[in-house]
């Protein structure tokens, strides 16, 4: 009967040393790593015949389970699906790669070459800037600055075109009458005005017709009418802001509703700016301050002048420039100044990317948003960046350059606007023209 127990015991003890061996090799993955190795080595013979389609197969059962053996074996299956010109796949595994910090520049390289061989830069670039953010190398950035800026330009025909912010819908005129245009160029409300605005964010422009202005919806319809049965008629429109008409009545500027009716009968100002970033800047007695768009006071009335963008606001990416004591300086939406440098000439922030600033030379280059000298001053003219480009005048030329220094955009223009929405309005020697960028950034 002793023996009988003392073998049940040994027999129960061998069962548990065999499940506790079992449980060791299973959590050190042994049994699927030797695994691995055999479907590794079949696939690899099959590649070497190249027999992709059977390797390819063989590669993506063995990772099926992640485990040391996983990135080497990633590698080879890359090689079989480039061997095989099956480049979808090959991008579609270089991405989950480079989400797991394994790629290497190669991939970046390949996969991003394949998706501008497809037009699909929207894949591309974001890739390729992964890649730069996690590989200390030059050649995703070079890479990378030959391709971004790839562009379209038709020429329209008008003689001026007016900067919106989405550019969908753009007041245009053709030498006799303004009208407004989409971002083909083709004319979406007839050209019958004398001015126009761009249209604000509420779908409402204003035009004027025979000395009257009038707010319009997107389909071209009138919606209201300063005709003078209600109020004196506006002397001038400056544009569209938010939800709010900037018109002049009697000598001043203010706030007025899409019936030209008055908003802020306390706020008369000499001149104003757009709101933007929550702020604008208003001119009273010849001097300027900044306000918010509830009209609460952010700095007095102490500077000389603010620079205007191309959208008609002095804000962008919470910066502007304005003038005191005879230099411009950078402020904040709160009016604080940013750093302590001065310029003899400034252009307005178009977004947060580099603004314009010139020397008492008259050479233009730029800052950053925290004031620091960026490019040096060697340019005629300049203006602010935006979506990565900036303007340039070199000699009578304008062209766009990168953040880099580099141009990009080469055409011969012979005045060329910011770009907003991935579309500027430049000038050439046939006319007025639409830059179209096929992958932009809005900022």
């Amino acid at each position: 009967m002793k023996s009988k127990k003392v073998l049940f015991v040994f027999g129960i003890t061998i069962l548990l040393l065999a499940g506790w061996l079992l449980s060791v090799r299973s959590s050190t993955g042994a049994e699927v790593i030797a695994e691995q190795k055999q479907l590794v080595e079949q696939a690899d013979q099959l590649a070497e015949r190249k027999l992709y389609v059977r390797a390819i197969e063989l590669y993506k059962e063995a990772l099926q389970n992640k485990t040391s053996l996983t990135v080497d074996i990633q590698e080879k299956l890359l090689q079989a699906y480039e061997a095989y010109e099956d480049m979808g796949d090959y991008c579609e595994l270089a991405v989950k790669r480079a989400a797991d910090g394994t790629a290497k520049e190669e991939e970046y390289l390949k996969a991003a070459e394949y998706y501008v061989e497809h037009a699909d830069l929207e894949e591309a670039v974001p890739l390729l800037e992964s890649g730069i953010a996690k590989l200390e190398t030059t050649g995703l950035q070079d890479y990378l600055e030959q391709i971004r800026y790839a562009y379209t330009l038709s020429i329209v025909g008008f003689e001026q075109i007016l900067p919106t912010e989405d550019n969908t819908l753009m007041p245009a005129y053709n030498g006799e009458k303004w009208g407004y245009i989409n971002n083909n160029g083709r004319v979406e409300i007839a050209f019958d005005y004398d001015s126009a605005t761009a249209f604000g964010t509420d779908g409402f422009a204003v035009v004027q017709q025979n000395d009257t202005y009038y707010s319009i919806l997107k389909n071209g319809d009138w919606y209201g009418a300063d005709d003078g049965s209600s109020y004196e008629k506006m002397s001038d429109v400056l544009m569209v802001s938010g939800s709010h008409i900037l018109g002049q009545r009697k000598g001043s500027y203010s706030y007025y509703d899409y019936d030209f009716e008055p908003l802020a009968e306390a706020f008369q100002f000499e001149k104003m700016t757009g709101n933007a970033c929550g702020v604008a800047a208003v001119c009273k007695d010849g001097k300027w301050g900044v306000i918010t768009d509830s009209g609460k006071t952010v700095t007095d009335f102490i500077y000389e002048d603010a620079a205007v963008n191309s959208l008609g606001n002095a804000f962008a990416g919470d910066r502007a420039m304005v003038k005191e004591n005879g230099k411009w300086h950078l402020i904040d939406t709160e009016g604080n100044r940013i750093g302590e440098q001065e310029f003899d000439n400034a252009k307005a922030p178009e977004s947060n990317g580099y603004i314009a600033v010139a020397n008492n030379d008259g050479r233009w280059g730029y800052i950053d948003r925290n004031g620091e000298l960026i490019i040096d001053y060697q340019y005629n003219d300049a203006k602010s960046f935006s979506q990565k480009l900036g303007a340039v005048q070199s000699v009578n030329d304008w062209c766009y350059i990168s953040i880099y220094n580099e141009k990009v955009i080469d055409e011969p223009l012979q005045a060329a606007e910011p770009f907003h929405n991935g579309i500027a309005q430049a000038e050439t020697c046939e006319g007025m023209s639409l830059i179209k960028l096929k992958y932009f950034e809005n900022e």
